[in-house]
């Protein structure tokens, strides 16, 4: 693959890290120092996640500069790898029918996200130098 590539595909995942961990800090700050229901952090941990991949899919999209859907599917089929293989190998767990709906949203999301990341325009101008 060309060095472009990995080099959108790692920004959208570093995003996606760095947001999903100071997310998860967050939530669990609501959860230990307020009486959120739990259903309601559910709610609230699912739509995060959704945003978080399609910030990650658009970012790589933006950095791909073209063809946003492939680096938003790279994106989001490499944190599902990472999901799964964790889920495997760390709680030893195998994928349930029941998670495949938010996995296939969660590489959804950042499939959509790469789309329209592409389109995204940098403030710097390309064609004045100064």
């Amino acid at each position: 693959m060309n060095k472009d590539i990995w080099k959108a595909l790692g920004y959208g995942l570093a995003i996606i890290l760095i947001l999903m961990l100071s997310s998860s800090f967050v939530l669990a700050l609501l959860l230990r120092f307020t009486a959120i229901d739990a259903n309601l952090l559910n709610w609230m941990s699912l739509i995060l996640a959704l945003l978080i991949l399609f910030t990650g899919g658009a970012t790589a999209g933006h950095r791909g500069q073209e063809k946003g859907w492939m680096y938003g599917l790279m994106t989001g089929g490499a944190f599902l790898v990472f999901i799964v293989l964790y889920q495997y190998l760390g709680l030893d767990k195998t994928v349930s029918l029941g998670q495949l709906p938010y996995l296939t949203g969660m590489v959804a999301a950042a499939l959509i996200g790469g789309m329209l990341g592409v389109n995204i325009r940098s403030t710097s101008t390309s064609g004045t130098k100064k």
